[in-house]
């Protein structure tokens, strides 16, 4: 992967991965939510049982999903000039926390989608980290 070439193409990448997977795991949380599954371990909390919050939270998916790859990619990089491995400008942070958004995919699988993209994604970006700034690990 380039570590420079422009934010458009791993914005535009990101939040469409980032969106569609986030729909999904909304969805999927909205089903099991109203589903009666988890009336025996107390319920759930009202934010997720309503359609009203439901579709308000569909279509903020991508905004969402945009503002956490930018604060993701900040801290990710305040972090890494913290301990002297940010060797490349912030483009290359974004771009890798952009591009591992395509792990996301995963919450496709209702239940166990979102946690198994959850820890490839940071196996992911630990990897592309290390290769964008050319640090060890």
């Amino acid at each position: 992967m380039p570590v420079r070439g422009g934010w458009r193409d791993p914005l535009a990448f990101g939040l469409l991965v980032g969106a569609i997977s986030s729909m999904f795991a909304f969805f999927w949380e909205f089903l099991i939510a109203n589903s009666g599954l988890l009336k025996p371990f107390g319920g759930v909390s009202i934010s997720l049982s309503s359609p009203i919050i439901f579709l308000i939270l569909i279509f903020l998916s991508p905004i969402l999903v945009g503002i956490s790859v930018f604060i993701s990619s900040l801290i990710i990089h305040l972090l890494l000039l913290l301990v002297r491995a940010g060797n490349n400008r912030f483009e290359a942070t974004f771009r890798v926390v952009a591009y591992s958004q395509a792990t996301r995919i995963w919450s496709l699988l209702p239940f166990i989608g979102s946690p198994i993209g959850w820890v490839w994604r940071s196996i992911v970006q630990i990897i592309g980290l290390k290769e964008a700034h050319e640090t060890s690990y």
